[in-house]
């Protein structure tokens, strides 16, 4: 069931020079859109440093039975939802790390060809950030500043962390690659 997406997640929409839409599918009684446009405006700040930002173009309902993803073929199985060019974002209840035994709140995931990103709702409102990171080919980080370090640290503070300036040199042209290359599929 496709549902418009709510006026309040529209109150700041993207006013980046390059948008990117995201397609939201979403477990019912997981989150609220409060919760889900603060992971957008996060996203969005982090963002402007490449002057590009996103908005919720759509947004259905998963099933319950998604609310628990354990294994790699639970992953998977959201492959079969990406069927346009948009950002494909999978909020969920809990996540399973199917790697190790560390806490897991998002991942980027591939299969079928496709890429997405799946979101628990026990996240913190930067973790949409750090893995549209990752979609635009930004990998895991060892400098402290970055939102792309998983490493738990104090320093620098929460607030204080982005994109480190190498990181920024990555996203310009992958940014304008991925919308030049989304609007050849719209023209």
């Amino acid at each position: 069931m496709l549902l418009l997406w709510c006026a309040v997640a529209h109150a700041d929409p993207c006013s980046a020079k390059t948008c990117f839409e995201l397609a939201l599918h979403v477990v019912p009684d997981t989150v609220d859109d409060a919760w889900l446009e603060q992971l957008r405006a996060t996203a969005n700040k982090h963002f402007a440093a490449v002057d590009a930002g996103f908005d919720y173009a759509s947004r259905d309902e998963l099933p319950a039975s998604a609310s628990h993803i354990v294994t790699r073929a639970d992953r998977d199985a959201f492959a079969k939802q990406v069927t346009d060019t948009k950002i494909h974002v999978f909020v969920i209840g809990k996540l399973e790390n199917v790697d190790d035994a560390a806490p897991v709140h998002g991942v980027t995931w591939r299969a079928r060809g496709k890429k997405y990103i799946i979101i628990a709702a026990d996240s913190i409102d930067r973790v949409l950030a750090h893995e549209l990171g990752h979609v635009f080919g930004l990998p895991h980080s060892t400098y402290k500043i970055s939102i792309m370090n998983k490493t738990k640290r104090d320093d620098p503070p929460m607030d204080e962390r982005r994109f480190s300036d190498e990181e920024l040199q990555i996203l310009k042209p992958a940014v304008a690659r991925l919308a030049k290359s989304l609007a050849q599929h719209h023209p």
